[in-house]
């Protein structure tokens, strides 16, 4: 009888602990389960070890790589980052036109893409290269590193790269040279390691002026381009007995534009040059900016005139299928022509360029800015033309192209 009292005491007190919620039993029991304090259920194990169980979202619990916040791996043909799409797949989440598998090295901030450009002091890779408010490099400036000489030079030279257009992700298109085609790349090296890499007479590539705090100010760059009426670097463009006249036809590039101003009319059109850009504008800029510099052997005689050679900048917006505008002009809204009030005697240094002297002037270094939206797709036509007639050359220097981070309207100014 006191047997079997006891034997009963003794499994009535186990029960009560088996029962026992605090039982150190139930919390090491061979297995590292996860309990939801919610609903009380047990989530499977976090079995790669990666920190995120597929109840947080992995997609793949064998594999540490996958996972989401994962950096996606293009070409491998997994979604690494659990979003729900493989590689060609990922969706451009800042809707700045560049996935994952682009470059776009945050796809969450369309402050950041390899399309845009630095932004000095926000403390962001704005480009992502790695670095974070970096100076601008210029590409027109790039050297062997054993000879020290220019790369940019030769017949294949890049004249998006002389122009400063150094990013290929920008270019929606390649470059054009349309028309007579005179144009030629002018180079200029400092360091006087590359043989013929001496300007074109006195002329030398600027410094960019901070004609805006928005605007940057680059370090001095070693090319520029530039677009001739008659042959390129004629000694004397003044002389029709030269290769002045290229003996090439054209219409009138007025017709083209929707802000014309009033008294530029039609005319008789000769030895037009043309280069074409279609561009991606970064995601971060709000304007565009370049410097020029015009040439004509037209001044003085033929100031007023119906030789008028002309230069225009006609810029548009292909995205909104905008009008196509000429975005250089004076304080006037005259055309760059001889006529136009930033064109002067002694205004530019000409010594070794065939304008030099009485016959022939030019205007100072310009500066051109224009308003662009952000992420947009633009065409800039940049045009040069003899009127009337074919002889007595003009000339347009251009230089130091450059993505602004904002513009409020059109100018241009010294």
């Amino acid at each position: 009888m006191k047997l079997s009292c006891v034997i009963s005491l003794l499994v009535l007190v186990s029960g009560l602990v088996a029962c026992n919620p605090g039982s150190s039993s139930n919390q090491n029991n061979g297995f590292n389960s996860q309990t939801n304090n919610t609903n009380n259920t047990t989530l499977p194990d976090d079995h790669d070890g990666d920190g995120v169980t597929p109840a947080g979202g992995d997609c793949d619990d064998n594999n540490p790589d996958v996972h989401p916040g994962a950096h996606e791996i293009c070409g491998d043909g997994i979604d690494n980052n659990c979003d729900g799409h493989r590689d060609i797949e990922e969706p451009d989440m800042d809707h700045d036109g560049v996935t994952v598998c682009d470059g776009d090295c945050n796809d969450y901030d369309e402050r950041i893409s390899p399309t845009n450009i630095e932004m000095m002091g926000d403390g962001l890779d704005n480009n992502c290269n790695g670095v974070v408010d970096e100076a601008e490099h210029l590409c027109d400036c790039a050297r062997d590193e054993t000879t020290l000489q220019l790369t940019n030079i030769g017949p294949n030279a890049s004249f998006g790269d002389a122009l400063g257009l150094c990013n290929t992700a920008w270019h929606a298109s390649a470059l054009q040279i349309i028309g007579a085609q005179s144009a030629a790349i002018i180079s200029y090296d400092p360091q006087g390691t590359t043989p013929g890499a001496n300007g074109w007479g006195a002329l030398r590539p600027i410094a960019p002026r901070q004609v805006d705090p928005d605007d940057p100010v680059l370090p001095v760059g070693c090319q520029m381009i530039a677009l001739f009426t008659g042959a390129e670097f004629n000694p004397s463009p003044q002389d029709d007995e030269t290769a002045s006249d290229l003996n090439e036809t054209c219409v009138d590039p007025v017709t083209m534009i929707a802000n014309a101003e009033s008294d530029d009319q039609e005319s008789e059109c000769h030895d037009m040059t043309q280069m074409v850009l279609r561009l991606r504008v970064p995601a971060n800029a709000e304007g565009l900016a370049f410097d020029f510099l015009f040439l004509s052997s037209e001044y003085p005689e033929w100031v007023d005139s119906e030789f008028n050679d002309t230069f225009y900048a006609m810029m548009k917006d292909e995205t909104a299928n905008g009008p196509r505008n000429n975005i250089s002009f004076d304080t006037n809204n005259k055309a760059i022509t001889v006529n136009n009030d930033f064109f002067s005697p002694g205004a530019q240094d000409l010594t070794g360029t065939g304008y030099q002297g009485s016959d022939a002037s030019s205007t100072p270094w310009l500066t051109t800015r224009a308003p662009v939206e952000p992420g947009s797709l633009i065409e800039i036509i940049f045009s040069i033309h003899d009127e009337g007639d074919g002889i007595l050359d003009s000339a347009v220097v251009i230089d130091n192209f450059r993505w602004v981070k904002k513009v409020d309207e059109v100018i241009t100014i010294p």
